[in-house]
C-alpha cells in the first residue's frame, strides 16, 4: 500500500461533494480504521503532477470556449485517475488531503486528544490508543476515530472544535487531553471533562448562538497551504458529517454548435489562445508555431486550408456568443424548431409536436445526445449562496491557477418551452405576483445574470416565472423517474429563464454520466409526443394534492426555509444533486393554484381536462 493512502473516490465526486475544502471520510484499506481528511487545494494537484514528471494520462485538459471565457480560465482539467491495477512503472498522481479534524477519540476509553499524541506506524495514516491496544489479544490495535464536532463560519473557514476553551472556560489549566463520555440521552447527557483539573461541562449548548460568545473565527483554511486569513465572523459548531458543511458552486455548459465542431475540438485548450488573439495575423503565427503538434490530428488538410477554417469558426463563434451561456443554448433549441439539429455525436435534437391537450407548451424536443462540461469553481459553508445573512464563497486555490477542475459527461434529455403569450398573461395575474413577492431575494446565479453571483431583488413577474419553471422541473423529474426507470438522483434539471431581450422560459430534464448509463435512450424516448402527453398530465394531476396538505400548500411545512413556499419531501423536493438551487425557490401553488384561488396555478385547467 502506498504511504499514507486512505482510499479512493469517484472522479465525478471530486468536483462535487468531495471537492477541495470538503471533509471526506475514509476507511484505511490495510487496517479498516476511520480517517477523515479535508481535500487539498489545486496547488497540490499541480505539485503532484510535477513530482510525477508532468507527463501522465491523468490531469487531462478539457476545453469549452464559452465556459472558459466566463470563468476567466484557459482550460479545465479532469481529476487524476489511478489505474485499477497499477503496474510497476505506471505514473500515479494521488489527490492530497490534510487530516481533519486533527482531534481524535478512542471509542474504548473515551479519551480525546490531538492526532500527534496517539500511537502510529510509519507510512500508515491510522492512529491507535496504545493503552487500550495492550489490553487486546494478538496484534489487534484499538484504532481511534475522528471527533464528531468541528467549527466553521459564514466566510467558509474551518477549524477544530475548541475543546480546551469549552471545558476550561476561565480556568488556567492548559491540558490537551480530555474525556468525552455519554452519561445520558442526547447532547445533554454528553460530558467533556479534564482529568487534570477535574473541570466538567455538558455539550448540550454547543449548537446555540451563544456557544462561542467572546470567541472569533481564526480564519483557518486547512485545504490551502497559506494558512489563515483575517475573519470577523463568529464560529459555528457543526457535526463533522453535516450536509451544510460544504456547498459546491458549480458551473456547466452544453457543448453546442459552433463550439462542438471538429476544428475547435482539434485545437482543444489552444482555441482560447486563438480567439483571444487580436488579429488574423497573430492567429496565423500561433498556428504556425503549434502546427507540428496538430498535424497528426487534422488529417490530410494543409496548413493554409486549416487557417481558413479557423478564421471561419472565429467569426461564427463570436457571432453566436451572447456572453450568456443559457441564452446561447436556448437559441440552439429554438433554432431546432421544425427540424432536426445535429453536430457530430455531441449535440442532436429531434423536434416533436406538442399535443393539443397541453396548449401551455410551445416546444417539445428530444435531446438524443448531449455533452456537458461541469466545473467546480468555489464553495460555501453553512448556506448556499447568497445566504441570509450573506455567506462568502471560498476558492479552491490561494492564487489563480488559470484552470479549474471539471469533468465531461454525455447523456440525453427532453426540452420543453412554455407558450409565451399564455405565460405573460398568467404573469399579469395580481394573485400570482403577490404570492411570488413573498420571496423577495433570489440567487443571481440562476436568475437573469448567471455571471455574477450575489444577492439581489427581482421583479415579481420574473420571480413567478422562476418558481413556475423550477417547480415544474421537479415534478417532471419525479414522474419521469417512474416512467423510464432512471433513479431520481440520476436526473437533473437545466432551467432557461430570462426577460427583456433574452426572454426565456424553458426546461431541460436530462441524465448525463461519464459512462454508458447516460446514453441508453430511455429518457429521450419519453419525449415522443404520444408518451410525453399522458406523462405530463399525470405529473400535474398527481401533485394537485400532497400528503402533507393543508400544511404544505399553505407553506407551513417549509416555514423554516424563507426561499420556498409550498414544497416538501412528499411533493416537490428531489435529491440535491438533481437540483440547480439546493431545493430552494419552489412553490407547488404556481402549478395548480391554492384551494382558495385556483387561478394562481398555470396548469389549473389540466386538472379536469381529458387526455388526447
Amino acid at each position: 500500500m502506498p504511504v499514507n493512502e486512505v482510499g479512493k473516490v469517484r472522479q465525478s465526486a471530486v468536483i462535487m461533494n468531495y471537492g477541495s475544502g470538503a471533509i471526506v471520510d475514509f476507511r484505511v484499506p490495510s487496517t479498516g480504521a476511520a480517517v477523515s481528511i479535508v481535500a487539498g487545494g489545486l496547488e497540490q494537484w499541480t505539485k503532484k503532477l510535477n513530482e510525477a514528471g508532468g507527463s501522465s494520462q491523468d490531469m487531462k485538459r478539457l476545453t469549452e470556449p464559452r465556459l472558459a471565457e466566463k470563468l476567466k480560465v484557459s482550460h479545465f482539467r479532469l481529476p487524476p485517475v489511478c489505474p485499477d491495477n497499477p503496474q510497476e512503472g505506471d505514473v500515479v498522481i494521488p489527490l492530497v488531503g490534510a487530516r481533519f479534524p486533527s482531534w481524535l477519540q478512542c471509542p474504548a476509553c473515551n479519551t480525546v486528544k490531538p492526532a500527534r499524541k496517539w500511537g502510529s506506524e510509519p507510512g500508515n495514516p491510522s492512529r491507535f490508543c496504545s493503552p487500550c491496544s495492550l489490553k487486546l489479544t494478538s496484534d489487534i490495535k484499538a484504532y481511534v476515530v475522528p471527533v464528531r464536532f468541528v467549527v466553521a463560519c459564514r466566510n467558509g473557514h474551518l477549524d477544530d472544535f475548541p475543546w480546551s476553551e469549552w471545558v476550561h472556560q476561565n480556568s488556567q489549566c492548559r491540558s490537551k487531553e480530555f474525556k468525552l463520555k455519554s452519561e445520558g440521552p442526547g447532547l445533554a447527557g454528553l460530558f467533556l471533562s479534564c482529568p487534570k483539573c477535574k473541570q466538567r461541562r455538558s455539550m448540550e449548548h454547543i449548537f446555540t448562538k451563544e456557544a462561542h460568545e467572546g470567541r472569533g473565527c481564526k480564519g483557518d483554511r486547512p485545504w490551502l497551504s497559506d494558512g489563515r486569513e483575517d475573519c470577523q465572523q463568529k464560529p459555528i459548531s457543526m457535526q463533522r458529517g453535516a450536509s451544510n458543511l460544504y456547498f459546491p458552486i458549480m458551473e456547466s455548459a452544453l457543448v453546442i454548435p459552433p463550439w462542438s465542431e471538429e476544428v475547435i475540438r482539434q485545437l482543444g485548450y489552444r482555441w482560447n489562445d486563438i480567439v483571444t488573439a487580436v488579429s488574423a495575423e497573430m492567429r496565423s503565427n500561433y498556428i504556425d508555431a503549434i502546427w507540428d503538434k496538430l498535424v497528426d490530428d487534422v488529417g490530410d488538410i494543409d496548413i493554409a486550408t486549416f487557417k481558413i477554417l479557423v478564421e471561419e469558426k472565429v467569426v461564427d463563434s463570436k457571432a453566436a456568443s451572447s456572453g450568456n451561456l443559457r441564452w446561447d443554448e436556448y437559441q440552439q433549441f429554438m433554432v431546432a424548431s421544425g427540424r432536426t439539429v445535429k453536430s457530430g455525436d455531441e449535440f442532436e435534437v429531434r423536434v416533436e409536436t406538442p399535443s393539443t391537450s397541453i396548449p401551455h407548451l410551445a416546444n417539445l424536443q428530444r435531446v438524443v445526445s448531449l455533452r456537458e462540461i461541469r466545473v467546480l469553481r468555489s464553495f460555501t459553508r453553512i448556506e448556499p449562496l447568497p445566504g441570509n445573512p450573506p455567506v462568502k464563497q471560498q476558492f479552491l486555490s490561494h492564487n489563480r491557477m488559470g484552470w479549474l477542475p471539471a469533468i465531461d459527461v454525455r447523456g440525453e434529455g427532453i426540452f420543453i418551452a412554455l407558450e409565451k403569450s399564455r405565460l405573460k398573461k398568467w404573469e399579469l395575474n395580481r394573485a400570482v405576483t403577490n404570492r411570488a413577492a413573498e420571496i423577495t431575494t433570489y440567487s443571481e446565479s440562476r436568475v437573469l445574470n448567471p455571471d455574477n453571483i450575489s444577492e439581489f431583488k427581482v421583479s415579481p413577474e420574473l420571480a413567478a416565472r422562476y418558481l413556475l419553471l423550477h417547480s415544474l422541473a421537479h415534478i417532471l423529474m419525479k414522474q419521469l423517474s417512474l416512467q423510464c426507470g432512471y433513479s431520481s438522483a440520476s436526473l437533473r434539471e437545466r432551467l432557461y429563464l430570462g426577460e427583456g431581450d433574452k426572454d426565456m422560459a424553458g426546461i431541460m430534464i436530462y441524465t448525463a454520466t461519464s459512462d454508458s448509463d447516460g446514453t441508453l435512450g430511455g429518457l429521450q424516448r419519453q419525449g415522443q409526443s404520444a408518451r410525453f402527453t399522458p406523462m405530463f398530465i399525470e405529473a400535474i394531476r398527481s401533485h394537485e394534492w400532497c400528503s402533507s396538505d393543508p400544511l404544505c400548500i399553505k407553506g407551513l411545512v417549509a416555514a423554516t426555509e424563507s426561499s420556498t413556499l409550498a414544497a416538501c419531501h412528499s411533493c416537490l423536493l428531489v435529491p440535491e444533486t438533481s437540483c440547480e438551487d439546493f431545493n430552494r425557490f419552489l412553490d407547488r401553488a404556481m402549478l395548480i393554484g391554492t384551494p382558495e384561488d385556483r387561478s394562481i396555478g398555470f396548469f389549473t385547467d389540466l386538472l379536469s381536462k381529458g387526455t388526447k
